[in-house]
């Protein structure tokens, strides 16, 4: 409540200043005080704050109110779960008589030992129980390790001890209800009490736990401040209001004082004065008359000077002829005029009659622009419209006009044209590792080599991005444009130097002609880059000719994406899940999800075949929704019984760089209420690269709750100077290095461990298959494993029998 009176206090504070204000802007302008011009509306704001801020103290303890229910009824929840818990544990098998070494003892114990750890908030846990004659006594006992709560000393509560206390909320819990008690003089520290019930229903023993409350007392704050905030709108935008309305009020009153003077001075305005700033001159036939300023400054002649210059003279000889003949009224024309100095400028000009009385004769009157900034822009923009602004090529509008008129050429004179579609490989990559600066830099590079080899006949354009276009218009045979490439590839795989640094790419070339391959721009292009397409991903330079075969590629890329899309309606994909292994307990910790795709006719299509298409396409983003959405829904299921659960999911890099990601998964887990924690997001260290853009998608999906990891680490080229910025949670060892666990690379794995560790993220080694690299593993204290050695990815009903049989046999081994 003193934060409240203090907030009141600071609003006051606002009023008067702002009266004191306003009160003397009125004087300065009306010699008079605010109730003057606004008795009414004062009072009524006065009246208005009074009642707001009494009803605000009502409004924020209703808030604080609704927070604390909220809260009890969080901490009932979560410690009836706790007593459940023991009740499956056997806690009624267990009493003062039990050895310290009794199994189902040292079991319960170990459970309150990782509540206490798994929430830091608990201070103290206990259990009581009551003997024949109604004495209480401590069953159970563990204290946090500092072994205080709200600073004061626990008290330590030895198993069988009598418990002295008597309290109302205790005897209710061993009534069957849950009880929550505040200690301290503030309701910041809990104590709840919850009873544990034995299979038929009937209390055995009450749990009791001490709660440290400062994360309500900081919800409780967040709550009085968003009140306040609320409440604080509300007067501001009331305070605006009245303002304005003090502001209107004000600016009639001064206009009634003005306006005999606004009178007095109108008949002084000048024609010139109702138009705008542009240059003004009245003339007529051609002698100039009057001007104004702006004029003077735009023909860079004084007043008088340009009162005694012949109006011709301002104009210059090209629109001479134009100017002469009697202009169109309100109709605006471009023209060139001269100036003091010759200069020959574009301007625009609009052209008006008006009778000059005094003068009893007609006039001309002629308002003037100089338009040279916008001629620049429009010649600009003209030229963005048809040449690539880095590069200065024609862009693709103008190739489609270059290449229309080569073919009608070739058409008429019955000759050869060619079509090369390059793409330069490598520059992606330039621009995530060195930015796109640099990027840039690069690609001029490597233009200018293209730009040496291309004949002066040829025609050089980029279509876009780091792909450009080579028109041949004239080929006398195919080895002809087969030696330019050749001669491309090989000058483009020398080492371009760019800022004293190396940088290697290559070419891609495909090649159509016409008209053996079309007889229009669009089809020769686009064969030329199916060409292009169907070269191999290796990372050296290539070209090929079309073939008429390649269409056939193209469509049954294109059928593969209608029945991705038929799949997807038909529910033809289903989730396989690979176990994930903690190595030192042997327990399974995580699932990986992995589609597969089962076609009605086709039967099982490998991922290989489809998920290239899908990325491709951007189809991917509807299949990985299928994905969370489905792998969230079953593995909800299974928390119940495995609540240490977590699956895992791979994004692809253009959902993780989709601006609706986050909305998204937000999204599908409130839909299946499934918890965020349980969830592991995967992504390659690709995405990772460009640092500025990955860290705050990273830290987004951090606040969503999800954990990240790191997937096929090792593989990539991030840096690992940035590795420990990244907010993530586990890595993914490939496992190309965990084949190689008996090579030299042995050095790798043992490597990329520690600095995992020394990070601190967990270490998680993908594809083991053998008996002697998870034991490798173990040793090297690598965290967690996957692999054929342990499961192949199964499906979710023979997933359920693994993990019941590797419950039955962990169990079997512990006892």
């Amino acid at each position: 409540m003193s934060e409240y009176m203090l907030f009141t206090v600071g609003i006051l504070i606002v009023i008067l200043f702002g009266q004191q204000q306003m009160n003397r802007l009125i004087h300065r302008k009306l010699k008079v005080s605010i109730f003057y011009i606004a008795q009414r509306s004062t009072m009524l704001f006065y009246v208005f704050v009074f009642l707001l801020l009494a009803t605000g103290i009502w409004y924020v303890n209703g808030l604080e109110h609704q927070e604390r229910q909220k809260y009890e009824r969080n901490l009932s929840r979560l410690v009836a779960s706790f007593a459940a818990e023991l009740s499956q544990m056997n806690h009624q098998q267990v009493t003062d008589t039990t050895n310290a070494n009794d199994k189902t003892y040292l079991g319960l114990l170990r459970t309150l030992n990782r509540w206490q750890h798994d929430h830091p908030n608990i201070r103290q846990i206990y259990t009581l129980k009551q003997r024949a004659d109604g004495q209480n006594y401590v069953m159970l006992s563990v204290k946090a390790d500092d072994g205080k709560h709200d600073g004061q000393q626990v008290q330590d509560l030895p198993s069988g001890a009598a418990y002295q206390a008597h309290m109302p909320e205790l005897a209710q819990a061993f009534q069957g209800k849950i009880s929550i008690k505040n200690e301290g003089d503030l309701p910041k520290n809990f104590v709840i009490f919850c009873p544990i019930l034995t299979q038929q229903g009937k209390v055995d023993a009450v749990l009791i736990i001490r709660y440290d409350g400062a994360h309500y007392m900081k919800k409780m704050h967040h709550q009085l401040h968003k009140g306040m905030g609320r409440i604080f709108l509300l007067f501001f935008i009331s305070y605006i209001f009245y303002l304005l309305l003090l502001y209107v009020r004000l600016d009639k009153l001064s206009f009634k004082k003005h306006s005999e003077e606004v009178q007095r001075i109108q008949h002084r305005l000048k024609r010139l004065s109702e138009l705008s700033m542009e240059g003004m001159i009245i003339y007529s036939g051609q002698t100039i008359l009057e001007v104004n300023h702006a004029a003077c400054r735009l023909f860079g002649y004084t007043e008088n000077e340009l009162m005694r210059t012949p109006m011709e003279a301002l104009v210059a000889s090209p629109s001479l002829p134009d100017w002469t003949q009697s202009l169109v009224e309100d109709t605006t024309y471009e023209v060139h005029l001269r100036k003091k100095d010759g200069t020959i400028f574009p301007a625009e000009v609009l052209k008006r009659k008006y009778d000059d009385y005094s003068r009893s004769r007609m006039v001309d009157v002629v308002a003037v622009r100089d338009i040279t900034e916008r001629k620049k822009h429009e010649d600009r923009m003209n030229y963005i419209a048809f040449y690539d602004d880095l590069t200065g090529l024609p862009n693709k509008e103008m190739l489609y006009q270059m290449l229309s008129e080569k073919l009608t050429d070739a058409r008429n004179l019955k000759r050869k044209t060619a079509v090369m579609f390059m793409e330069v490989k490598g520059i992606k990559a330039v621009n995530d590792l060195y930015g796109y600066t640099v990027g840039d830099q690069v690609l001029l590079a490597s233009v200018a080599k293209i730009k040496n080899l291309v004949g002066e006949t040829d025609i050089f354009g980029r279509w876009g991005g780091n792909e450009f276009i080579v028109i041949l218009p004239q080929v006398d045979r195919d080895e002809q444009v087969s030696e330019l490439c050749q001669r491309l590839i090989e000058a483009m795989e020398e080492p371009l130097i760019v800022n004293k640094q190396e940088f290697r790419l290559t070419l891609k070339i495909g090649i159509s002609c016409y008209p053996k391959d079309g007889d229009n721009g669009h089809t020769l292009i686009r064969r030329a880059d199916i060409a292009r397409h169907e070269l191999s991903k290796q990372a050296i330079g290539q070209f090929r000719f079309f073939e008429k075969q390649m269409n056939r590629t193209i469509y049954e890329k294109i059928h593969m994406e209608r029945e991705l899309r038929k799949a997807l309606e038909a529910e033809e994909f289903e989730l396989h899940y690979q176990p994930q292994i903690q190595l030192q307990t042997g327990k399974v910790i995580g699932i990986e999800a992995l589609i597969r795709w089962k076609h009605r006719e086709k039967g099982m299509i490998s991922p290989n075949a489809f998920i290239p298409i899908a990325e491709e396409t951007g189809f991917i983003i509807s299949i990985n929704e299928w994905v969370m959405e489905t792998a969230c829904r079953q593995t909800k299921l299974l928390l119940h019984q495995y609540p240490s659960l977590s699956v895992s999911i791979n994004l692809s890099p253009c959902e993780f760089e989709s601006r609706k990601l986050i909305y998204k998964l937000a999204k599908i887990l409130e839909k299946t209420d499934f918890p965020p924690h349980c969830l592991d997001i995967e992504i390659t260290e690709r995405m990772t690269m460009d640092t500025e853009k990955a860290i705050p998608i990273l830290k987004e999906l951090k606040n969503v709750g999800v954990n990240v990891s790191i997937d096929d680490f090792g593989t990539g080229y991030s840096s690992l100077s940035y590795l420990k910025k990244l907010p993530i949670d586990r890595l993914k060892i490939d496992r190309s290095f965990v084949q190689n666990v008996q090579k030299e690379e042995e050095a790798i794995l043992p490597a990329i461990i520690t600095l995992g560790h020394n990070i601190g993220v967990k270490v998680l080694a993908e594809g083991v298959e053998t008996e002697l690299e998870a034991a490798y593993l173990k040793e090297k204290q690598c965290d967690e494993v996957q692999g054929y050695y342990y499961t192949r990815p199964l499906p979710y009903g023979e997933l359920v029998q693994f993990l019941d049989q590797h419950k039955q046999q962990a169990s079997a081994i512990i006892s």
